[in-house]
């Protein structure tokens, strides 16, 4: 017997997934994770760039920080997530039944990067919602060319830009598709001339400050992908690939166990248009087969992660090869195969968080003791200055950790180049004073920091904290080797 209609109700096992991947991390882990605490940084001082990515997305989380406090990233995270898989249902709306949609939106969090890199929200996972949309915007441009949706589209693509450069790949997929179909004849009209124009004026003061920073983002992702291609040369591209089918497993594990067969000539069937097969294969696949073959021809070194926001699509893909009668079969089935999939990586998640660190006898980046950090820094400071904590500098991630738990909300000077730190002067140091810290076992190269010890205006005093690892109590502490430089009028 066929089982009844799936509903397309918003499910409350949905709502509670994203209220405990908000929470529990928040409330399990001692520390941000990665790259998080450098997103708030940037955020903080509001360039329109950064040394490694355009700006928006270090806007938003900052904004979710400063509105939310110290959970704001956590909630922005899933609501990435969410969002992603709204858009995806308001697509495949657009493709085939309501039910189909809402499936296919659900097999999102079968797919791994949807799930466990939710954790820390960086400029990967601010694409994902980023590539949906625009894929959304754009099927509706090409399909009713109205002025509202290629206006929408290339405010969304500038947008993009101002996400991560990457979006760019997107873009072109896009532009070759509507070469390459009859939807040609619209480059004929003003409409997606008028929608680049203003993609290009969204976008316009990201370039502006390129051109004036020596285009530092272009350079330092280049320098990445040179490392990674001197490690595996045309070969990283074969690799990538293979991470992202690994990342496909849990979906592709719950069709096996629900033996739901799939056909390939379901979809010519139950899409509403029969060019829609050609978009969603074209819009799903050709961003990740374009960046592979580059990396095979040019032997660039491809990162797993940038493959996170290229599958959007996929759910839809899969949820269109399944035949009717299997769908009418198998699709509560399916439905509880996701929900028993979200509850294992749940508990997986809340394993790795609070017990990671015992099990591996080593922290992870979210078993550092940022509070206990940033308190002392601000109790350090407060003893020796009757001023304000105006920055901190030394060595990245402590200083990262501190900065976005220090009640004084300090900028952040970022060892090595000057550069990647511009809102930083030698002037400022020298009115304000700086607190640079770092493991005993390191020696960060800070810019301006040295010619600070022989200024007359300013008092350098130094130390050692120790510092107990919260979830490790057997672990030898955290030694922390601060320098404090005071502006004389601030010294107590």
């Amino acid at each position: 017997m066929p089982s009844k209609p799936l509903s397309v109700r918003l499910p409350l096992w949905l709502v509670l997934y994203f209220i405990l991947w908000t929470v529990l991390p928040f409330a399990l882990s001692t520390s941000y994770p990665l790259d998080v605490p450098e997103g708030i940084y940037w955020g903080r001082e509001w360039q329109w760039g950064y040394y490694k990515h355009p700006p928006l997305s270090s806007w938003i989380l900052y904004s979710f920080y400063y509105i939310f406090g110290h959970i704001g990233p956590y909630i922005l995270s899933q609501c990435t997530i969410a969002l992603s898989l709204w858009l995806a249902y308001q697509l495949g709306r657009q493709l085939m039944s309501r039910s189909r949609a809402f499936l296919g939106a659900l097999f999102l969090l079968a797919i791994f990067y949807y799930t466990w890199p939710s954790l820390e929200f960086n400029h990967n996972i601010a694409q994902m919602p980023v590539w949906l949309g625009l894929v959304y915007i754009f099927y509706l441009a090409i399909r009713q060319n109205c002025w509202r949706y290629w206006l929408l589209f290339g405010l969304l693509a500038g947008a993009g830009m101002l996400v991560k450069y990457t979006v760019a790949l997107l873009i072109i997929t896009m532009i070759l598709y509507s070469l390459c179909t009859p939807y040609r004849r619209l480059w004929l009209t003003a409409k997606p001339w008028l929608a680049i124009l203003i993609a290009l004026l969204v976008f316009a003061p990201n370039i502006y400050w390129l051109m004036q920073h020596n285009w530092l983002p272009l350079t330092y992702a280049s320098a990445r992908s040179a490392e990674d291609a001197s490690r595996n040369g045309h070969l990283a591209a074969l690799g990538y690939l293979g991470t992202q089918i690994i990342n496909h497993l849990p979906l592709l594990l719950i069709l096996l166990f629900t033996r739901t067969r799939l056909s390939l000539r379901t979809p010519i069937q139950i899409l509403l248009h029969k060019s829609d097969w050609r978009f969603l294969l074209w819009m799903g696949l050709a961003p990740t087969l374009i960046l592979s073959c580059a990396g095979l021809i040019f032997g660039l070194g491809l990162r797993d992660m940038w493959g996170m926001p290229m599958w959007g699509l996929s759910g839809l893909i899969i949820v269109a090869l399944i035949p009717e009668q299997v769908f009418a079969d198998k699709s509560t089935s399916l439905l509880k195969a996701i929900v028993i999939w979200v509850s294992i990586v749940t508990i997986l998640m809340v394993t790795y968080v609070e017990f990671g660190a015992r099990i591996r006898h080593k922290p992870s980046r979210m078993d550092w003791p940022q509070t206990a950090l940033a308190s002392q820094a601000d109790e350090q400071w407060q003893k020796l200055s009757s001023c304000k904590l105006d920055s901190v500098t030394g060595s990245d991630w402590v200083v990262l950790l501190v900065a976005s738990y220090s009640n004084f909300a300090p900028s952040v000077m970022v060892s090595g180049d000057a550069a990647y730190s511009p809102w930083m002067s030698s002037r400022r140091l020298q009115e304000h004073g700086t607190l640079a810290l770092w493991p005993d076992n390191e020696q960060p190269k800070v810019p301006w920091l040295q010619p600070l010890a022989q200024r007359p205006d300013l008092v350098m005093k130094q130390g050692e904290w120790t510092i107990a690892w919260g979830k490790l109590p057997d672990r030898e502490p955290l030694k922390i080797r601060w320098q404090a430089y005071i502006p004389k009028r601030c010294l107590k």
